[in-house]
């Protein structure tokens, strides 16, 4: 009986490590495909940029998309550096009291920008006034991936805004 239950722990353990192999395999895959499209963003612009192929008016634009297209690769390299703290367990909280409210305009800005490139809206109340314990850059990262994903899956819905209250 001894020998079945180490064969059949054995086993466990093995389906679990291939199972996180796996998870981890699918995990640089999505990342992967996730730094291409800004790298090749930069890429293309920038080489018409260096070649003279856009017209003086229109380098400002050719910019603001590079620009945008930075702001996105650093944050999806903040989003794996955090899982990569978070996995290590050297993810570090700084908790603290807010108002709820507060969560939500410290990250106005970013989030409207996010949302302007999808053409989206931001409507916000963020009105509520009772205080929470929480790790305010956590909580932006967090509202910020899901602002990331309304602007990536929701580009095309109408009315063309998102809608967050605390």
């Amino acid at each position: 009986i001894a020998v079945l239950c180490a064969i059949a722990m054995a086993a466990l353990l093995v389906h679990g490590v291939m199972r996180l192999s796996e998870r981890r395999a699918s995990f640089v895959s999505a990342v992967t495909h996730e730094l291409r499209t800004p790298l090749t963003t930069f890429r293309l612009y920038s080489d018409m940029l260096e070649s003279g192929a856009v017209k003086p008016e229109k380098r400002g634009d050719y910019l603001r998309v590079l620009s945008r297209e930075a702001d996105r690769l650093s944050h999806l390299v903040e989003n794996v550096l955090a899982f990569s703290r978070i996995e290590r367990g050297n993810a570090r909280s700084n908790v603290s009291e807010v108002a709820a409210g507060d969560l939500l305009v410290r990250s106005r800005e970013r989030l409207e920008a996010r949302l302007a490139t999808a053409g989206l809206a931001l409507e916000m109340d963020a009105s509520c006034r009772t205080p929470v314990r929480a790790d305010t850059a956590a909580v932006e990262h967090i509202l910020f991936n899901l602002i990331d994903n309304a602007a990536k899956y929701a580009a095309s819905s109408e009315p063309p805004v998102v809608r967050v209250s605390a």
